[in-house]
């Protein structure tokens, strides 16, 4: 997969180092000539890193017999071949030979590309991921409750996906058509078809709201483009362009703002025996708990009560998605409120900035306790591995397949292990368990406990206590719980 990106990467980069030469330096026909092969280029690089070596050599047939057919059928004959190659590329004919591909190919070439995030600060970004996830969750949602929806949503990518294939066919075919008369303005019938992909992308992904502020800002290009050619006086179309200019940057930067106001917590909430407080741990932190960079927790204690500090606390989520930290928990009782974050290992100053940020928030002074948790055996302690943190997970992975309409019986998916094999087999004759040989930690014994029931939180709670009681007994340790259907 890295040699595939790579690849892409070097062949993109000369095109598009070429193009200013090419336009510079060679004649009309021979720049048409160098267009249509960075087109067609770039778009089977786009098929070959996001659908992999089977759907490109697919649709390199496909592409192949549609420039065929436009070379030999007469031009007046062409838009009927064009929507024909469209259904074609559409439906996928060949879709079973695509997977006799697949099946004789590595993975490798065949997977669709993994974007992984990287660097040092991977953890906030990884977390803010599942946080604009779970942010368009209600979107979502709507795919698996609503049918009418659905086939909306699906109906409008196909058609936005069948208008973008047949406008960059046809374009490709105008150019190869007109190879004495090269026009600038195919730049712009190219930005166009561009938008209605990326359109179609938003659509598939996010839903119409994001995909409809996208159409939005997508037009101000558009409408510079036609101010730029429009008859006006030149000094009132430069005034024009220039409002527009500005008016566009604005736009964007306020939709940037915007994008990081865009915050949600999802809490784990449960009362706390031990701490005798209400507890809201971040279910969205869960997925990245052991990581290496995030490891400067600070614990920030706010004499408050819980309606004050609810009115502050989207503030205080967008302050920390703007300085990249994560709140990882928040303990509440009659009289106080304890903000437990997470920052990168190097960013102390930032500790400091945000205990002033809360002060002013709050108008009085906040003590915090700062320490390394390199092993988050502070977190484990406190929340990852106490019984009713468990406990509220599972609930709240079951209430959300009850949100999408899932009413089957659910199978609540502990992984545990053991010190000894004894002990293993003692647990094992009490909750039928599978050893996993895969994931071997020096002589420990690792095992999946698999526990089907219905949809129920009393029920969630009394089947795991149960199992969590018999872990204690047989010296069992929780590692990682999730719920399927």
């Amino acid at each position: 997969m890295k040699q595939r990106m790579t690849i892409s990467i070097i062949i993109s980069a000369l095109i598009i180092i070429t193009l200013p030469f090419a336009f510079t330096l060679f004649e009309i026909q021979w720049k048409s000539i160098f267009l249509i092969f960075s087109l067609i280029t770039l778009a089977y690089i786009g098929i070959f890193i996001f659908g992999g070596l089977p759907e490109l050599i697919i649709f390199g047939i496909y592409g192949g017999l549609t420039a065929l057919a436009l070379r030999l059928i007469n031009i007046d004959y062409q838009i009927p071949i064009i929507v024909i190659a469209t259904l074609i590329f559409l439906l996928n004919p060949l879709s079973s030979f695509e997977s006799y591909l697949r099946k004789q190919m590595k993975d490798e070439n065949t997977q669709p590309i993994q974007i992984s995030i990287r660097g040092n600060r991977w953890p906030f970004f990884a977390y803010r991921k599942e946080m604009k996830n779970y942010y368009h969750l209600p979107q979502s949602r709507k795919l698996y409750t609503i049918q009418s929806y659905k086939y909306l949503r699906q109906f409008l990518m196909l058609a936005l996906i069948g208008i973008g294939i047949f406008s960059f066919i046809h374009e490709v075919n105008h150019i190869a058509n007109t190879l004495d008369n090269f026009n600038w303005t195919n730049f712009v019938t190219l930005y166009i078809i561009v938008m209605i992909f990326l359109l179609a992308y938003f659509l598939y992904l996010k839903g119409f709201t994001s995909t409809f502020r996208t159409f939005a800002i997508s037009l101000f290009p558009l409408i510079i483009y036609i101010i730029s050619v429009s008859t006006f006086d030149n000094v009132i179309k430069i005034s024009m362009m220039i409002g527009f200019i500005i008016f566009t940057l604005v736009i964007i930067t306020i939709e940037l703002y915007r994008l990081h106001q865009r915050v949600i917590y999802d809490a784990l909430t449960y009362y706390d025996v031990d701490m005798q407080k209400d507890v809201y741990a971040n279910a969205l932190f869960e997925p990245i708990v052991y990581n290496e960079t995030y490891t400067l927790c600070s614990e920030y204690l706010i004499k408050t009560d819980k309606t004050t500090f609810d009115l502050h606390f989207h503030d205080i989520l967008v302050y920390a998605n703007f300085f990249h930290f994560i709140i990882v928990a928040y303990t509440i009782n009659q009289t106080e409120v304890t903000l437990h974050v997470h920052f990168y290992y190097k960013d102390h100053r930032r500790v400091d900035k945000f205990k002033s940020f809360l002060e002013t928030k709050f108008q009085r002074s906040i003590p915090v306790h700062t320490f390394s948790d390199f092993s988050k055996t502070d977190y484990e302690k406190n929340f990852f591995h106490k019984d009713s943190y468990i406990i509220a997970r599972a609930q709240h992975l079951a209430y959300l397949l009850k949100e999408l309409q899932i009413h089957s019986k659910i199978i609540i998916s502990i992984i545990v292990y053991f010190d000894k094999l004894k002990d293993f087999e003692a647990f094992n004759n009490v909750h039928d368990s599978v050893q996993l040989n895969d994931i071997v930690i020096e002589n420990y014994v690792s095992a999946r406990v698999d526990c089907i029931c219905v949809n129920n939180r009393y029920v969630i709670e009394t089947k795991l206590r149960e199992i969590l009681i018999n872990l204690i007994i047989y010296h069992g340790k929780f590692v990682r719980l999730n719920v399927y259907y």
